[in-house]
C-alpha cells in the first residue's frame, strides 16, 4: 500500500509539480489540508514546505467560497433537479451554524450582498464570540470540519465577509499546524497517515451519500406530521381554501379551530424551495 501512495505521488508530482498539486489537493472538500500535508511530504517535501503550500492552497479558497458558496446552494435549491441536494446541503450546514448563532439568522437570505456588506457594521461581543466559535470551528484537523464547512457557516450566520475570512484562516492556521506537527513526530510513519486520510475522507463520502439518499426535507416532514398533536393537545392539519391557498386549522382541546394562512416553512432564503 505504502508502495502505492508513493507512485500515486510522483505521477501527480512529474504531471503538476509538488507544489501545485498540494494547493490543488487542499483545495478539495474533505481533503483539504489534512490530506494535502502529507501527501506534499510523500511527495519528498519537507513539512514546513507541505505546510506553507497547503496552507495557501486551502486559505485561497476561503474568499471564494464566502462569497459564493451558499448562493450556489440556494440556487440549487431553487431548482427541480436539484432542490433536494441544495436542501440538503443548506441543512446540514444549518444545523451546524447553531452553536454559532443565536437562531434568528436561521434560515435567513445569506446572498452575496449579504455577506459583502456585513463588515460594516462594528465589532460587537457577538461578532467575537462567532469569530471564535468558527475559527475553533475550522481548527480541528478532522473531516466535515475544515475551509469549505467553516465557509458555510460564517455565510449562514452572517458573519461578515472581513471577519469570516479572518476567522477562518486564523483556524487553518491552528488546524495546518496541528497536522504539520503530527507528520513531522511520525515522519517515518507518514505514508500510512496518508493512507489513514485518504480512507476516512473516502468513509465521510460514502456517509454523506447515505445520509443524502435517506434525507427527507422538512416540508415533507412538515407534511407526513401535519395531523400529528401538539404538546399541549393541540392538533394541527392542513386544509385548501376555495382559492387554492393552504390553511393552517389548530383545533384545541375545546373544540376550538383557528385557521391562518400557511407558508411554506422549507425556507426563507431568498425565496428557495
Amino acid at each position: 500500500m505504502s508502495e502505492f501512495v508513493n507512485s500515486i505521488a510522483e505521477a501527480m508530482e512529474s504531471a503538476l509539480g509538488a507544489p501545485l498539486a498540494v494547493i490543488l489537493l487542499s483545495m478539495i472538500p474533505i481533503a483539504e489540508a489534512r490530506f494535502a500535508i502529507p501527501f506534499g511530504i510523500t511527495m519528498g517535501m519537507n513539512p514546513g514546505e507541505a505546510f506553507g503550500w497547503a496552507f495557501l492552497g486551502s486559505s485561497l479558497a476561503a474568499p471564494i467560497l464566502l462569497l459564493t458558496f451558499i448562493p450556489i446552494i440556494n440556487a440549487l435549491a431553487k431548482t427541480k433537479v436539484f432542490a433536494r441536494l441544495g436542501n440538503f446541503l443548506y441543512d446540514k450546514f444549518e444545523k451546524k451554524s447553531k452553536s454559532l448563532d443565536d437562531g434568528n439568522a436561521a434560515r435567513e437570505n445569506s446572498d452575496v450582498q449579504n455577506v459583502q456588506t456585513a463588515h460594516k457594521k462594528k465589532l460587537s461581543k457577538r461578532d467575537l464570540q462567532k469569530m471564535g466559535g468558527t475559527a475553533l470551528f475550522v481548527a480541528i484537523p478532522i473531516p466535515l470540519t475544515g475551509v469549505w464547512t467553516g465557509s458555510a457557516v460564517a455565510s449562514i450566520v452572517k458573519l461578515g465577509f472581513i471577519k469570516g475570512l479572518a476567522s477562518i484562516v486564523a483556524g487553518n492556521a491552528v488546524a495546518c499546524s496541528i497536522i504539520t506537527l503530527l507528520c513531522w513526530t511520525l515522519e517515518e510513519y507518514v505514508d500510512y497517515i496518508t493512507i489513514a486520510f485518504a480512507a476516512i475522507a473516502l468513509c465521510v463520502v460514502v456517509f454523506l451519500i447515505v445520509k443524502f439518499i435517506l434525507y427527507k426535507p422538512k416540508n415533507k416532514t412538515a407534511a407526513q406530521n401535519a395531523d400529528a398533536k401538539n404538546a399541549d393537545g393541540t392538533v394541527v392539519n392542513r386544509e385548501s381554501d376555495s382559492d387554492g391557498t393552504t390553511v393552517r386549522v389548530e383545533t384545541t382541546k375545546d373544540g376550538e379551530q383557528n385557521k391562518d394562512a400557511s407558508e411554506d416553512s422549507t425556507d426563507n432564503r431568498n425565496g428557495s424551495v
